[in-house]
């Protein structure tokens, strides 16, 4: 894995690289229709046509270099044009891919992060040795007892279902319906006949023990109970400990046995990044996706019509003009020059057909794989899921009536949740009021259009949302405006959840959430509500 990782992101940027050398060498002057310039004479006749002369004397028919091709190309509008649709996405991608790859899960920002989640979750965040070895054997003890009280639940249900099942069965077996008795009582079925003598099947099963079935006794054995994981143990916004990192376990983290971190919001671990993709990099990954497919299906556009005359009759016509065929890009062996036709710039010479084919092929496989993945990260993102999320509540959608817990209610608090409110590169929110903010707020498709731009500021708000709530985060020091009552802020972390998730006698998640729910209709709401009293939570806590 560690050498996959380098050898993946070598491929990506030689794939990069190798496009971009199509489209400066081949497609631009094709796209601009000057690739039928070869000498100083076409040169000159080109800028003729353009009211402008070369003056002097000068070898006509000497070859103009590839260098000033492009640049050719690169002095008219429609060359101008492309050529800055192409700078803005290799700009795009390359600075994703760059901030994605180098961007760590870990480290200061990190532990910022955790302990703002913390004080929100009400959990106490151990700070010395001591409080860490008590915060494990507190955490141990704890899924102990959640874990034998679900087994026990477990095996209830199974003997329930046993107990129903025995029910349903006949205590006794019925004779057989040719079982008769005769006139001297003894059943026809006691005596020898043809019908009652084995077949050779029977008798081979006889034989060989693995061909018969099970006996009852062994259908009706007791079967293990499967196996259960800690993290199904917690509620979502409940603290757990892991024993690879040794430290406190924030809801929706996971441990990455590649980067040897614990990584909030884990997705997965990408090895064309070489990187975990998380908390800290997913918008970058996730710009990075779609800008690759947008960049790809460009790609495509302008090279499906120079693909679409490669080996036509247009492009036969075009070598014999020239006086034959030929094996190299603009000389044949016998020193044949083949020559664009002015009339239509999109028929490729011999030995453009290979990076026009090449390239209109790789963009369009590429471009088909990227957009299915980045669909379902868009899915994702909407929906407010980590692939290791969506892959656990796969289960859990079957059963139906399942409610995404980390949802912030819509998919537009849901993309807040990822790409944020505001411009923050743009403006500096220092000393500045709620109406002159609330103008710096993402608004519209144009908003939408911003947020991916490149930028390297951290997630605006925490990991996971309290109650459907979005809690932005302190350590970006952010005044607050009238956003913030929308979303839920500091008023709110006064009033999080009260009970103490760190130590025995915490709340199960039924528990945690009949508290929320009953929390949120005495007040009417969470966010903008009356402020509870110390003795009001405990009352709901014992209710």
């Amino acid at each position: 894995m560690y050498l996959l990782g380098p050898i993946l992101i070598a491929l990506a940027s030689a794939i990069i690289v190798g496009l971009t050398y199509v489209y400066f060498t081949v497609m631009l002057p094709m796209l601009t229709g000057s690739n039928w310039v070869l000498t100083n004479d076409d040169w000159n006749s080109y800028w003729k046509g353009r009211a402008y002369g070369q003056g002097g004397e000068y070898d006509g028919s000497a070859p103009i270099s590839q260098m000033s091709l492009i640049l050719l190309a690169l002095s008219t509008p429609t060359g101008i044009l492309h050529t800055l649709l192409v700078a803005f996405f290799l700009v795009n991608i390359l600075y994703n891919y760059y901030l994605c790859v180098k961007t760590s899960n870990s480290g200061p920002a990190y532990d910022l992060v955790v302990r703002e989640l913390a004080e929100v979750t009400r959990f106490n965040y151990p700070e010395s040795e001591e409080e860490l070895v008590q915060c494990k054997k507190d955490f141990e003890k704890k899924i102990y007892e959640k874990a034998k009280k679900r087994r026990d639940e477990m095996v209830a249900a199974r003997n329930r279902n046993n107990a129903t099942n025995a029910a349903s069965t006949p205590l006794g077996t019925a004779a057989p319906a040719n079982a008769r008795s005769n006139g001297d009582g003894e059943s026809s079925a006691s005596r020898p006949s043809q019908a009652s003598q084995p077949s050779p099947l029977m008798a081979t099963s006889t034989a060989n023990p693995s061909m018969t079935t099970a006996s009852p006794a062994a259908k009706n054995a007791p079967q293990p109970l499967p196996k259960i994981h800690n993290w199904q143990l917690l509620s979502p916004i409940e603290w757990g400990y892991c024993r690879y990192s040794s430290r406190p376990k924030p809801p929706r983290s996971h441990y990455d046995h590649v980067t040897k971190s614990l990584v909030l919001n884990m997705d997965h671990y990408c090895p064309w990044m070489f990187n975990c993709v998380g908390y800290f990099n997913y918008r970058y990954f996730f710009n990075f996706l779609w800008f690759v497919t947008v960049a790809l299906f460009y790609g495509t556009a302008i090279c499906f019509p120079a693909f679409m005359n490669l080996g036509g009759r247009e492009y036969r016509d075009q070598v014999r003009a020239s006086g034959g065929y030929q094996k190299s890009l603009r000389e044949s062996l016998n020193g044949i020059v083949v020559r664009h036709n002015a009339s239509n710039p999109y028929i490729p010479t011999p030995d453009e057909r290979t990076p026009v084919a090449m390239g209109f092929m790789l963009c369009l496989c590429l471009a088909a794989a990227v957009m299915c993945l980045g669909s379902f990260h868009l899915y994702l993102v909407l929906s407010a899921q980590t692939t290791i999320e969506f892959h656990g509540n796969f289960a859990k959608r079957k059963k139906g009536g399942w409610k995404n817990p980390y949802s912030a209610g819509s998919w537009k608090k849901n993309w807040d949740m990822i790409y944020g409110t505001r411009y923050w590169s743009l403006h500096n929110t220092s000393g500045s009021n709620s109406t002159e903010e609330d103008q710096y707020r993402y608004r519209g498709c144009w908003g939408i259009f911003m947020a991916m731009m490149p930028s390297s500021r951290e997630p605006e708000f925490l990991p996971l949302p309290i109650d459907g709530k979005l809690i932005r985060r302190k350590s970006r020091d952010v005044p607050k405006t009238s956003v913030d009552e929308e979303m839920g802020d500091c008023e709110f972390r006064e009033r999080a959840l009260e009970p103490n998730l760190n130590g025995v006698g915490s709340p199960t998640a039924i528990e945690e959430t009949e508290f929320l729910m009953k929390l949120k209709d005495t007040n009417g709401g969470l966010v903008g509500g009356p402020k509870h009293t110390p003795s009001r939570e405990n009352e709901l806590c014992k209710k």
